[in-house]
C-alpha cells in the first residue's frame, strides 16, 4: 500500500501523540472499549425491593421462572438505564425473551431500541 506524504505525516503524528501521552506520560485511555468494560452493567428485567436494578447476570436461583421458561437477563450500563423509560424497558425485555435462545442454549442478542 502507497501512501502519500500527507497520509505519512499525519500517520507520524497520530503515533507520536499516543507514544507521548500513554507511553512516556503514564496516562490510560477513558474512551470506547476501556470505558465500555469500566461501567457499570446492570438488569433492566429485573427489580431490586429499593427500585433500582440488580447487577447484570443470571444468579443461579433465578434461572427459571413461572411456566419453566429461563430468565434471560436484559443488560445495559446503568447510566443508559436511568435514561430509559418503564415503556422502554419492558419492551426491551419482552423482545429479548421473545427472542428466546440459540441452538446452543445461548441468549441471543437484541438492541435495546427499536429502529424507527
Amino acid at each position: 500500500m502507497c501512501m502519500t506524504k500527507l497520509q505519512e505525516n499525519m500517520v507520524k503524528k497520530i503515533i507520536r501523540e499516543y507514544v507521548t501521552t500513554y507511553l512516556i506520560e503514564g496516562k490510560k485511555p477513558s474512551g470506547g472499549l476501556t470505558r465500555w468494560f469500566r461501567d457499570r452493567w446492570v438488569d433492566i428485567s429485573r427489580k431490586k425491593k429499593s427500585g433500582g436494578h440488580p447487577p447484570c447476570g443470571a444468579s443461579a436461583g433465578s434461572k427459571s421462572r413461572k411456566g419453566g421458561k429461563r430468565a434471560y437477563p436484559k443488560c445495559v450500563p446503568a447510566s443508559k438505564a436511568a435514561s430509559m423509560s418503564s415503556k422502554q424497558k419492558k419492551s426491551a425485555v419482552i423482545r429479548k425473551r421473545k427472542k428466546g435462545a440459540t441452538s446452543r442454549g445461548k441468549a441471543k442478542m437484541v438492541s435495546t431500541f427499536t429502529k424507527g
